[in-house]
């Protein structure tokens, strides 16, 4: 190779530094084949840098490097999709329903994020094509929004949307967390949900809508909700702070006030060691949480926790928690347990 050699995939080098432009860069980390070309690959480069496992082809006709792709949790991966499909969609057609919501920042649960949600304003069917499910309804102005780039529907259509399509636990996962962050106000949803209340759907979305809470925190604390109103357990509050006097002992996600009962979601993040971390601080905020409960508990309240795998075992998870409710029923009596 000269000073103004090629490399070994084609590659216009000066002194052997790529000089070609990073086609990468322009669309969030997805570049398409037009990209590619025009930034001085061929496809040959591209068939040898997918076979060397520098670049993955996420969808027909479009590309990331595999460092980045790898690096990607779900919702990043759903991301790039969107990125990949919105640059050959045309518009008037948005990102819609999950993928408008990932594209927000909000957690979806229980959805496919390998296909791309999108609404387009069309006369005809919706159909579902190259991993595109596309949608037809109508999009008013103030329902689309722009964000990084992407054209999608607003918070409060795409929280609508979500629980018309999903159903009532997905749709209140990213309902809670729309209200958490002040994405929208309950009085936004109810409003547009009176606007769409004749759309598929429109029945369950109303239901999320009223039992949406933005004290919720978590998906978590949200499916833990789901899970005492589908499973007829009394309705908690959320973000209740527990005190001995004026000495406040900690806040806890769900209280149970009828029971005298704190109901915590342990998702376990609280106990995970990041690179670099003293390799005791688990340990250190394990000892911590069992402080805090021994604390709360000296005050005349039970304690309970529910997981993930709980979550997913809703009947037997309510059976457990009956148990704790009536032990904290009979301390509220002043009872002995």
């Amino acid at each position: 190779m000269d000073e103004f050699g090629t490399d070994a995939v084609g590659a216009a080098t000066l002194g052997g530094m790529d000089v070609r432009p990073n086609p990468f860069a322009a669309r969030g980390g997805v570049a398409l084949r037009p990209d590619l070309l025009a930034a001085g690959y061929d496809d040959r480069d591209l068939r040898t840098m997918l076979r060397r496992g520098v670049w993955v082809r996420i969808r027909r006709g479009a590309y990331v490097e595999s460092v980045v792709w790898e690096a990607m949790d779900d919702e990043g991966r759903h991301l790039l999709l969107c990125r990949a499909v919105q640059a050959v969609l045309a518009p008037p057609a948005v990102l819609s329903h999950s993928s408008a919501a990932v594209a927000l920042g909000l957690p979806v649960w229980g959805v496919d994020l390998s296909v791309v949600h999108v609404t387009r304003p069309a006369r005809g069917q919706g159909r579902r094509e190259a991993g595109v499910v596309h949608h037809v309804a109508t999009l008013p102005a103030q329902h689309l929004r722009v964000v990084d780039g992407l054209r999608l529907t607003s918070p409060a259509r795409t929280v609508l949307d979500l629980a018309r399509t999903f159903g009532f636990e997905p749709g209140v996962v990213t309902a809670d967390a729309a209200l958490h962050r002040s994405l929208v106000s309950r009085q936004q949803l109810l409003e547009l949900h009176l606007a769409c209340g004749d759309w598929p759907g429109a029945r369950v979305a109303g239901r999320v809508v009223e039992f949406a809470d933005g004290l919720a925190e978590s998906v978590g604390e949200s499916r833990t909700r789901v899970l005492f109103l589908v499973e007829g357990l009394p309705k908690p509050r959320l973000q209740v702070r527990i005190w001995r006097g004026p000495v406040l002992l900690g806040r806890v996600d769900l209280y149970v006030d009828e029971a005298c009962t704190v109901v915590e979601f342990d998702g376990r993040m609280k106990y995970r060691i990041e690179p670099g971390d003293d390799p005791r601080k688990a340990a250190d905020v394990l000892w911590a949480e069992k402080l805090r409960e021994d604390d709360i508990r000296g005050e005349g309240h039970e304690f309970a926790r529910v997981t993930w795998p709980d979550l997913d075992r809703p009947a037997a998870t309510a059976q457990r928690l009956r148990v704790v409710f009536d032990r904290g029923r009979l301390l509220r009596r002043g009872w002995p347990a």
